[in-house]
């Protein structure tokens, strides 16, 4: 298939993102008249208002976190030059739970969450890239076997903190385990927006570099790219979304994976494209993920997390089959 030009690919990203809006913002436990919303009368008219006004923060967190994850998916993929690269693989996304989950414990504030789940993404980071070097250089087994210790540790530290909270405090280690936009209010949808656009504006800035590091650290030196600078800036960005995402979200896997692999094949390997188009798909994935979860089996919602997993864990599998 022959990659889409730039403007091309984006516009036909953001209609698939209107698309997928307009869907879910209508579907759930019960389906939402647009004519009843807009005009609609006495009781029909009052019940879509109060659906939309539940509703429409969720959809946008929903947007927000799947642009997130899959943003910071696409960048690492990149950095990285391993198509496995992702979040949750690499541990990121266990840290940045395991930092909120701390930071929930020690009774800070839901404002702090945030910070304290970068914090914990960041740290992941660099101790799986610190884990797979051999040589100097990156590589793919010693990468993934990183990761696979990081989820380990992560997963046991959120299980330590889980069977000693109580109360409200258990209750918030679940949703971090799972996964979940259940609780999603104007608030979070507001105070994710600046960590979202901040992590994406640094990343979107780097793409041009990103390019040259397709033809190995040593060439893009060569070129001029402060590599190391520019590894540091994309890992921090990519920590940034992916704690942010985390935070208000919980741990939800394999968005990163799954979407730039799609957006690939659609716009190429260019970095100033693949970037933004990226962040478009996971926050339509997501949405939809979102509307799935809580139409399938309504009144009954299911995890977001199992809906993403499903889609990724074959990706996944097809992609270790065919790397040599």
């Amino acid at each position: 298939m022959k990659a889409l030009p730039r403007a091309p690919a984006i516009a036909a990203g953001l209609l698939l993102l209107a698309a997928v809006l307009l869907f879910a913002f209508s579907v759930g436990g019960v389906h939402l008249s647009l004519g009843d919303l807009l005009g609609g009368q006495g009781e029909a008219g009052r019940t879509a208002r109060l659906l939309a006004a539940l509703r429409v923060p969720r959809v946008l967190l929903a947007a927000l976190v799947g642009g997130c994850l899959a943003l910071a998916g696409a960048a690492l993929q990149a950095l990285l030059k391993n198509p496995l690269a992702d979040p949750f693989l690499l541990g990121t996304s266990g840290g940045a739970a395991a930092g909120a989950a701390c930071a929930a414990l020690a009774g800070a504030s839901p404002l702090i969450s945030p910070a304290a789940a970068f914090l914990g993404a960041a740290a992941s980071s660099v101790g799986v890239a610190t884990l797979a070097r051999r040589g100097g250089r990156l590589d793919l087994e010693r990468l993934l076997l990183a990761g696979l210790i990081a989820n380990a540790f992560f997963s046991a530290l959120l299980l330590a903190a889980f069977s000693i909270a109580s109360g409200e405090a258990s209750r918030t280690m679940l949703f971090w385990m799972m996964g979940s936009l259940a609780d999603a209010t104007p608030g979070k949808v507001a105070a994710l927006a600046p960590y979202a656009l901040a992590g994406a504006a640094v990343l979107v800035a780097a793409s041009a570099r990103l390019n040259l590091f397709a033809v190995g650290e040593e060439s893009a030196a060569a070129l001029g790219v402060d590599t190391e600078r520019t590894k540091r800036v994309v890992f921090l960005a990519a920590s940034l979304l992916t704690g942010a995402a985390v935070a208000f979200a919980g741990v939800i896997g394999f968005v990163g994976l799954l979407v730039p692999h799609g957006a690939r094949a659609v716009a190429g390997n260019d970095q100033r494209t693949l970037l933004p188009l990226s962040a478009l798909a996971g926050a339509a994935l997501l949405v939809a993920a979102d509307a799935v979860s809580r139409a399938a089996l309504a009144p009954a919602e299911l995890p977001i997390g199992a809906i993403t997993a499903a889609l990724g864990a074959p990706l996944f599998a097809w992609l270790l089959l065919r790397t040599p």
